[in-house]
């Protein structure tokens, strides 16, 4: 279970950045539950069961980049939602590997999404 409801985000180009995260985080089994135009543009809704991730309009400039950290299934998951983060757009910020300062299963991988906000799939399980 998650300590996180849900977590939104505001973006400058919501339009751009939805279509990142639509394309990165298939891999992780999480789709885009929903697309809506909204007075302020688009948002989006993304989730595996329930949403649980908005990306929204922001209707002034973004003061900072947002780390978010996805959970993936297994090493091969955060595998392919590197390739897909890339091939969507993302810039490399960390391949996938193991990262054994934080513990040693953590696997991780790290992209800069359109809206520079640092975006990692993580496995902490054993492989």
């Amino acid at each position: 279970m998650s300590i996180f409801d849900h977590i939104s985000i505001k973006v400058g180009n919501s339009a751009a950045v939805n279509a990142f995260y639509k394309g990165a985080l298939a891999p992780l089994g999480i789709t885009q539950k929903f697309l809506a135009e909204r007075p302020d543009g688009l948002t989006g809704g993304y989730g595996r069961e329930r949403v649980e991730f908005f990306v929204g309009q922001a209707t002034s400039a973004v003061e900072a980049p947002f780390h978010l950290a996805f959970e993936a299934r297994s090493r091969s998951e955060v595998d392919a939602f590197y390739a897909a983060a890339i091939a969507a757009g993302g810039r490399d910020n960390g391949s996938p590997g193991l990262r054994p300062k934080y513990h040693e299963n953590y696997y991780a991988a790290f992209v800069i999404d359109p809206a520079s906000n640092n975006v990692e799939g993580v496995y902490q399980g054993a492989d």
